[in-house]
């Protein structure tokens, strides 16, 4: 275990905002494709002590922070949904007691259309909670049995009607293509269906099998058949132009958004910007360094504790609940930032690459630009380089070969 002291921040430091993201762990059911810290049947204990450790959490880094304004927090998980409204109270006071919160600052809550009853989102909505990020993964009851979600199609249009309800003007689906076995007439009826919601924006996702999921393991045993990769290209370039003709703009290469609706959250990770994670398994990019915490929440509970208890005896103290941690070097935050950067649809600015890192994009990454400039996967235009349409399909081919040579 790696035990660290909070720096504090110094003028020297680039950016002045801060992003907050705050990782609630708990599910009532864990998905098979699931691959995020979450758990499910957590002793009602553990769940209870989770808040207050959260919030000791924040006053241990509020410190490192006094200089920085935060302009997005982002609840995630798990399913921060299930929260109790008490509980949502005490969090989101302390994020205000604690930082410099800006006053038009974005508040992202992910949420189960099955947690999500009207005087819950009342509760949220009067906390300052002003976007909501739905998971509804498919409107279609047989891929929704596949990927053990346990809401119907019709409780998330009754949600999406309570959400409206309650004043939230800011929604974000979460979709998934490319299930096994799903014909394209199928994403098209789910995604036809989704827009009559209207949501400001949508996000669509390809299904991964990612190992240590129970997806994995079923596919393996070969209980599953292993998504088709081609079938998905095909309802993603479906996807892009229709998504296009219905006013939503491609800004990343799964988000789309109506106008000014993008998700200033997840723009600070894609212009590798600095954020600080909060929670058990929560990840940060704050102060130059790359921080993971320990993902078991009984684990993650005493380490805050113990730090906080030491902080408030003594007046300093050091971080147990990271389990992790490294200062990039310049060549990784170069790659980070490139790869980062190609994944929105606008892509990297070459000028302002080259003045933040003394460095133009193609002295530092040459021949594999060049080579996939050759492969038709990039392009310039007005002084960047973004990914083509053939590029959006096989960005991964062009990231791995971004990175340094020691990764």
């Amino acid at each position: 275990m790696s035990t660290q002291h909070a720096p504090t921040h110094t003028s020297t430091d680039r950016a002045r905002s801060l992003a907050l993201y705050l990782h609630i762990p708990f599910c009532t059911a864990k998905c098979g494709y699931c691959d995020f810290n979450s758990y499910e049947g957590l002793p009602g204990h553990l769940v209870a002590d989770y808040t207050p450790a959260l919030v000791h959490e924040m006053e241990l880094w509020a410190p490192a922070a006094r200089d920085l304004r935060v302009d997005t927090v982002f609840f995630g998980g798990g399913t921060p949904s299930l929260t109790s409204l008490d509980d949502m109270s005490a969090i989101t006071a302390a994020i205000r007691a604690n930082y410099d919160v800006s006053p038009d600052v974005e508040w992202s809550l992910e949420a189960n259309p099955t947690e999500l009853t009207r005087e819950h989102l009342d509760g949220l909505r009067a906390l300052g909670v002003n976007r909501l990020s739905m998971g509804v993964q498919s409107l279609q009851p047989e891929e929704l049995t596949l990927l053990e979600r346990l809401h119907s199609p019709e409780r998330v249009i009754e949600a999406v009607r309570d959400a409206r309800a309650a004043g939230f003007d800011n929604l974000n689906l979460d979709l998934i293509f490319g299930i096994m076995g799903q014909p394209i007439e199928k994403w098209q009826d789910t995604l036809e269906r989704v827009l009559e919601l209207r949501p400001e924006h949508l996000s669509c996702y390809a299904l991964t099998v990612e190992p240590g999921t129970a997806l994995h393991y079923q596919v393996a045993k070969g209980q599953i058949e292993e998504p088709d990769p081609d079938v998905a290209a095909d309802q993603y370039e479906w996807t892009r132009p229709r998504l296009a003709g219905a006013g939503y703009q491609q800004y990343e290469i799964s988000n789309w958004a109506q106008p000014g609706r993008e998700c200033r959250h997840n723009l600070v990770y894609w212009h590798a910007e600095p954020y600080l994670g909060l929670g058990a398994g929560a990840h940060s990019f704050f102060l130059g360094r790359r921080m993971a915490n320990v993902d078991a929440p009984n684990r993650y509970v005493e380490a805050v504790n113990e730090s906080w208890e030491e902080r408030r005896a003594t007046g300093h103290g050091e971080l147990r609940q990271i389990a992790g941690g490294e200062s990039p070097d310049e060549a990784t935050t170069r790659a980070d930032t490139m790869i980062l950067g190609l994944r929105l649809m606008q892509g990297v600015d070459i000028a302002e690459f080259t003045e933040r890192f003394g460095v133009s994009p193609d002295a530092a990454f040459g021949p594999a630009l060049a080579k996939h400039e050759g492969y038709g996967l990039i392009e310039r235009v007005d002084g960047r380089i973004r990914l083509t349409e053939r590029g959006l399909l096989l960005s991964n081919e062009l990231f791995v070969d971004l990175l340094p040579d020691d990764e």
